[in-house]
């Protein structure tokens, strides 16, 4: 846990100049909600702005904001949407006749869609609606323009995992879609390539990424961050890496590791100090679950809520020691939980991260800290 916290950029910050670095290093920063997805970078990064996020997003276009992992919304850069979008193929449900039968759709309905939505958009941003209309006049279905005005990208998930849609700047409350390739200029989707590369090729190479920032990831944490259906599909991806990946025993459990980081992660020296952590945060997404020494399996719950949230938490030397969260009102702060008593001096290092987030946030916030909370039944 000491190398990851290094590699997140946690044990020790870096700077502004280097925001895509660090998107890029994390392979995707959780972005389901877009403030916790910039207060994840600030975690990370002395002295960020939100406009900075948004200038690397819209203005320089560095980043991009796309349903990815786990059919969640990433930040992302391009060179990763591309190889994400070329990886997807190992897991597309929406030609699955329980998929289908669930949503009350045709394969052939849902390839019309896909394609109509890629024809529609460019680099103009499109709304939601806009998007909606046009989809359902092309395929005279006026049903599909109800279905895509969703909040979710239930229906938006297949041409965004095909390469033809990402999220374009927002117009007011409104989200809107571009087309990546148009957006960036350069092919993403692989219709738009001349040799585009074989999809479980594309998943082992995200994954050795991904074990560069998690090292010590089991096979279950890798099937959990892909949001991979089946097992065997890892296990057919990390194949293909040969013996560039060494398993390694952690705490009684067979996990993965680069075999050029064995050295480090079993010579690393622990991490002392104390992070305060939003939700979603990747470090704590992809935590080991139920493991006493990283989170007392009794608070588990607490961390892991129903829906796929996320608490944001206080980080003592690696482990998860309590939770926060802003508050509101006119005397608004942070209002820290202890999920057990802290050594001495986490008060001080905890004062620390309060006013780095404060500075991020641009408002006073007044820290408060409760009790530990006593042991949780069950």
């Amino acid at each position: 846990m000491a190398v990851r916290l290094a590699r997140h950029h946690l044990a020790t910050r870096t700077t502004p100049e280097h925001l895509v670095d660090v998107v890029r290093e994390m392979v995707g920063i959780h972005a389901q909600v877009m403030s916790a997805a910039e207060l994840q970078l600030a975690a990370r990064i002395d002295g960020l702005r939100p406009s900075d996020v948004q200038d690397a997003l819209w203005s320089e276009r560095k980043l991009v904001k796309a349903w990815s992992m786990r059919g969640t919304l990433h930040l992302l850069v391009p060179d990763d949407l591309a190889a994400f979008v070329a990886a997807a193929a190992t897991r597309e449900r929406w030609s699955e006749e329980v998929w289908l039968r669930a949503y009350g759709l045709t394969n052939e309905l849902m390839e019309q869609v896909t394609q109509a939505v890629g024809d529609l958009l460019s680099d103009a941003p499109l709304t939601r609606g806009a998007l909606a209309d046009g989809v359902a006049a092309r395929l005279a279905e006026p049903d599909m323009g109800n279905r895509l005005r969703s909040g979710w990208g239930t229906y938006l998930g297949a041409p965004a995992q095909r390469g033809l849609l990402i999220y374009g700047p927002s117009e007011g409350r409104n989200v809107t879609f571009v087309r990546p390739s148009a957006w960036l200029g350069r092919p993403i989707a692989p219709a738009e390539h001349k040799s585009p590369p074989e999809s479980l090729d594309a998943l082992a190479s995200l994954i050795r990424r991904f074990l560069f920032a998690f090292p010590g990831s089991s096979r279950d944490m890798v099937v959990r961050w892909w949001g991979a259906q089946r097992a065997g599909l890892i296990n057919d991806a990390t194949a293909r890496l040969g013996d560039t990946i060494a398993t390694v025993e952690v705490d009684g459990r067979k996990t993965w590791v680069r075999k050029e980081d064995v050295a480090a992660v079993t010579s690393a020296e622990p991490f002392r100090g104390v992070r305060l952590l939003p939700g979603f945060d990747p470090y704590v997404n992809e935590l080991p679950r139920r493991t006493d020494e990283l989170l007392p399996v009794v608070h588990h719950d607490r961390i892991y809520r129903t829906a796929g949230w996320v608490t944001p938490v206080v980080v003592v030397d690696g482990s998860v020691a309590g939770t926060w969260e802003l508050t509101a009102g006119k005397r608004g702060g942070i209002a820290v939980q202890p999920l057990r008593s802290w050594r001495g001096g986490v008060h001080r290092e905890l004062r620390a991260e309060a006013d780095r987030l404060a500075a991020f946030l641009e408002r006073p916030l007044e820290l408060t800290v409760a009790p530990p909370l006593a042991e949780e039944a069950g």
